[in-house]
């Protein structure tokens, strides 16, 4: 799917289109998609004197100024430097991140409760200047001094499709993050296709929960921009606002982590999450016992996979599926390629594991700060970094990360299928699984789950894994928390987990099993 539009674009055509729908709804009441425009057009005028007077302003063929130079398109020159920006779901820092990409201003949306040297660090990659969302808002002429918005070159133009739009950082879960590049044309065309997956109901309204920080709240930013329908703002997420967002807003939509999704169900005493008309579970495998949960309190939800450098969904299930506890998240969306490929590179036959490669439009253009680094080979195909199958009918099962895979006794093992098999008790929350170096086996099997303080000494649990994992790849050892830790995007942090673990971890029933047996090929 090939878009030649921008979000900018988009939002000129919703203004155009349906001037006085529902664009931005929330505490602060509802704005329109014709005053959303004029507030953004505003905020970009303030940007691009910041620009100006930073000694950044755009280059390119002199078009004019005015409303035709931000109609343009920028299509030599520079681009201008990006801003860093911290941002959370509400209805000024939307605006902010609209008023970006309407001014052609690369974005670097930072989590608010970022630590300092974090945020440092990730802006130092990109290149970004560090801005606060008051100084974005602030009136044009006293952010740049003597500099007008009328004042901007005649040069000054609008972004390209093929500009970028996000700087996105990757989650971070089992690694230091990176900050990927996503234009215009991949965050519309990934919005497309999943609004052609997901279609909208006349009266579907998206909860905006998730981080601006995050592609998956980008995403629902973008999706209902091109859509035209309402976003539904929750700018600090607790169990009330989402059931506020549903009664007094009319949200009908909400983006979850699986972590969210479960803590909603538990505080659901009224049968609030069943007014939903869609809950679409992403970030990181949904375990089959929350899907069942959600399913039995009447909640459609739907899987999906994707990540930052895919502009969040590559596959998901359709409205039809939901509820069905189908294995897997899904098929390929629209201009969506999977494929599987061997440790030689060759792609393999459906059901047989291998690595989680994507093509299509909807890919980043790289990393910042490594413009030499080569994302995509000549294909033009993304190693993702997964290890998962495709079924026959195209779903995709995910099994985790492959730098994880754990070698014991010459056996190979994904922590992803041992921790499906620990959240599928009834006990355990969530779960990371990691290795730990033994002299003997290499590595053994540990696990830390989040669950209650007995569930150690559950008899049901290793009774469990033995129904669902081989001997070789059940945990040896054990630590039970109350709460695991968690990333700001509700994933647990897989990188800092073991090492919190170690001084807690306990036996575990141990298995009998050989060294290790002919082929030595476990789970993976």
């Amino acid at each position: 799917m090939r878009l030649s539009f921008t979000l900018g674009d988009a939002l000129r055509s919703a203004a155009r289109h349906a001037p006085g729908d529902a664009a931005l709804v929330g505490d602060d009441g509802t704005l329109t998609w014709a005053a959303l425009a004029e507030n953004v057009d505003r905020v970009a005028a303030t940007l691009r004197a910041l620009v100006a007077a930073d000694g950044g302003a755009f280059e390119g063929t002199p078009r004019g100024a005015g409303e035709g130079a931000i109609e343009g398109r920028r299509t030599g020159g520079a681009a201008p430097r990006p801003h860093a920006v911290a941002l959370r779901p509400d209805r000024d820092d939307v605006i902010v991140l609209l008023a970006h990409a309407v001014a052609g201003i690369p974005l670097l949306p930072l989590h608010p409760a970022l630590p300092e040297a974090d945020a440092a660090r990730l802006a130092a990659t990109a290149g970004a200047r560090r801005l606060t969302p008051d100084q974005c808002l602030a009136d044009a002429a006293a952010a740049a001094g003597s500099a007008k918005a009328s004042a901007w070159p005649p040069s000054t133009r609008g972004p390209g499709p093929d500009d970028d739009l996000f700087l996105v950082p990757t989650s971070g879960s089992s690694g230091q993050p990176k900050v990927a590049r996503l234009t215009h044309r991949a965050v519309l065309g990934a919005a497309a296709a999943l609004t052609e997956r997901l279609p909208f109901g006349p009266q579907d309204r998206w909860i905006l929960t998730l981080p601006l920080s995050h592609v998956g709240g980008l995403s629902v930013v973008a999706r209902c921009l091109c859509a035209r329908h309402a976003i539904v703002l929750v700018p600090r997420f607790s169990e009330d606002a989402v059931w506020t967002a549903m009664a007094r807003d009319g949200g009908t939509r909400l983006s979850a982590v699986p972590a969210i999704a479960d803590r909603l169900l538990h505080a659901d005493r009224h049968g609030q999450l069943a007014r939903l008309s869609l809950m679409m579970l992403g970030g990181q495998a949904a375990p089959l016992a929350l899907r069942r949960a959600l399913a039995e309190a009447g909640v459609p939800a739907v899987a999906s996979y994707g990540l930052t450098e895919s502009c969040a969904a590559a596959t998901c299930e359709s409205p039809a599926e939901a509820g069905r506890l189908l294995p897997g998240c899904g098929t390929a969306l629209r201009g969506v390629a999977v494929s599987i490929a061997g440790d030689d590179g060759a792609v393999l036959p459906a059901g047989t594991p291998g690595r989680i490669r994507l093509a299509g439009p909807a890919l980043l253009a790289g990393y910042a700060g490594q413009p030499g680094v080569t994302v995509l080979d000549s294909a033009g195909r993304l190693a993702t970094g997964d290890l998962g199958w495709l079924d026959d009918a195209g779903r995709l099962h995910v099994q985790g990360r492959r730098a994880e895979v754990i070698v014991t006794g010459g056996e190979k093992v994904v922590p992803g299928v041992v921790e499906a098999a620990l959240r599928e008790h009834a006990g355990v929350r969530d779960a990371v699984v990691f290795g730990r170096s033994d002299a003997r086996w290499g590595a053994i099997v540990c696990a830390a789950v989040e669950g209650p303080a007995a569930l150690h000494d559950d008899a049901t649990l290793p009774a469990l894994l033995a129904t669902l994992l081989p001997p070789w790849a059940r945990p040896r050892q054990l630590a039970v928390f109350e709460a695991l830790p968690r990333l700001n995007t509700g994933k647990v942090d897989r990188l800092g987990t073991p090492e919190l673990a170690l001084p807690s971890l306990r036996p575990f029933p141990v298995p009998s099993f050989p060294l290790s047996r002919p082929g030595g090929i476990g789970l993976g």
